[in-house]
């Protein structure tokens, strides 16, 4: 696909890849039919949710009978998606001519996941395929009838034949789909470095935590500190979300959601002297630990010179955590850990009681706020 003004390269969603799939399978049936010449393009228009249209290119298409597959190459551009480069195979099987029009139904086969938690878009025991990719498939199966003229009853099986594997690689467990990946796209594009994915699925963990009940969801910077806070709190599993370096993102998602009382923010030091400094986006690329700002805690706290300088001039965020706590200085870890909780308070509009949990390296709880 086409590069942005950034010179990063575009890709199609996963939905494309069942919708060119169907369309390229549907063809090559509707055309056999009409005793038209089959026309296996290398390529298919698939119009998107604003009615543009997209070429994608379809690698193999393979008819039998009333049945007809073709294989798309998902290309996520240079977005650093999991999928990237994965074959999505959908199959479309004729049952009959109707009078009236099309009928379409749209199942997930091996490798697309199936939904067993109430609260995402498709309902518990259906296929993990989006509303709007199973309208894109729908569309683009209507689109090769018309132009076959002819108004068929089909049925749509897309399947991932590495989805199993790449489900390990998402959070689709912890949303409760399991068996496979999920079948996504609100638009047909993915951005490159977006990471629309991962903020989607922080999303989706508070609809499913909502959805079973909760009033209150745990957010952790990563699975070390999640691990800490899940012994600690035992609360049940639907409650715990992972933010990455998206805190900013998820304080201001929940703090716009009915229902939800209180979020839980939990971190290690390096991440909550971000937090404490009000910077939301705590990947290095965004932001850094700012020791100067470590430093003038220390100071105001009333450290010696001597470890103010050490601070000061520190490689790492464990190094200067290890070096208050030697120091007995657990009141410069107590104030950014008061500091974290309040700015995240302020991101979530003050919509949201929150208490931050700041966990230590060595998988125990080192100070708490709120």
């Amino acid at each position: 696909m086409r590069k942005t003004d950034s010179k990063l390269r575009r890709g199609f969603t996963t939905g494309v890849c069942a919708a060119a799939g169907a369309k390229a399978a549907a063809r090559s049936i509707f055309m056999g039919l009409k005793g038209l010449p089959r026309g296996r393009k290398a390529r298919v228009p698939v119009t998107l949710p604003n009615g543009a249209m997209l070429e994608i290119p379809v690698r193999l298409i393979e008819v039998r009978g009333n049945r007809a597959v073709a294989t798309v190459v998902k290309d996520a551009g240079d977005d650093p998606d999991v999928t990237n480069g994965a074959e999505f195979v959908t199959e479309v099987l004729f049952l009959r001519e109707n009078r009236q029009r099309a009928h379409v139904s749209v199942r997930g086969g091996e490798g697309v996941g199936v939904v067993t938690r109430p609260g995402l878009k498709v309902p518990v025991g259906r296929p993990a395929i989006n509303p709007v990719p199973r309208s894109m498939i729908s569309m683009a199966i209507r689109e090769a009838a018309r132009e076959a003229g002819i108004r068929p009853s089909v049925v749509v099986t897309v399947s991932v034949p590495r989805g199993k594997e790449l489900a390990k690689k998402t959070m689709n467990g912890r949303l409760g789909i399991v068996g496979g990946i999920s079948i996504l796209g609100t638009t047909g594009i993915v951005e490159p470095m977006s990471l629309a994915a991962f903020t989607n699925s922080i999303s989706c963990g508070v609809d499913v935590a909502l959805a079973a009940g909760l009033d209150e969801v745990v957010f952790s910077t990563g699975r070390s500190s999640e691990r800490v806070v899940e012994r600690a709190l035992k609360l049940p599993e639907v409650a715990y979300v992972l933010t990455g370096d998206h805190m900013g993102y998820a304080l201001r998602d929940a703090g716009g959601r009915k229902g939800l009382r209180r979020a839980i923010v939990a971190g290690q030091f390096g991440k909550f002297t971000k937090l404490a400094a009000g910077h939301f986006e705590t990947h290095c690329s965004d932001s850094s630990v700012e020791f100067g700002f470590l430093a003038g805690l220390c100071k105001e706290l009333g450290a010696d010179a001597g470890l103010i300088k050490g601070v000061e001039e520190a490689n790492t965020a464990m190094e200067v955590f290890f070096m208050l706590r030697e120091a007995g200085l657990g009141t410069v870890l107590e104030r950014v850990c008061s500091l974290a909780r309040a700015n995240s308070m302020r991101a979530a509009g003050g919509r949201l009681e929150v208490r931050c949990v700041l966990v230590g390296y060595d998988n125990d709880v080192a100070c708490v706020s709120g």
